[in-house]
């Protein structure tokens, strides 16, 4: 048996509306809907990631230049820091 309206909380009340609407929807309106909401979500996490990748790539250059890792000498780390200044990592 459904919930009787008067005991739904106003965030459940909020969800039976979102739901009502999409039963509403035409299949190619439901359809729009979905695909419109997928671009964004596709499009917020490339833009998200991107800026990730590229503070991540600032963060290992900086520790390169500060610790001495055995193995990587100056100018190697110099070759690093230059190629990652030409495509726009610092």
């Amino acid at each position: 048996m459904a919930k009787k309206s008067y005991k739904r909380t106003m965030d459940e009340n909020k969800i039976h509306e979102k739901a009502v609407k999409m039963r509403k929807k035409t299949d190619e309106q439901l359809v729009h809907y979905v695909e419109d909401r997928v671009e964004k979500a596709r499009s917020e996490g490339f833009n998200e990631g991107k800026a990730l990748a590229k503070n991540t790539t600032k963060e290992f250059i900086v520790l390169l230049q500060q610790n001495k890792i055995p193995g990587i000498g100056a100018v190697t780390i110099n070759k690093l820091v230059k190629v990652a200044g030409e495509h726009g990592y610092l």
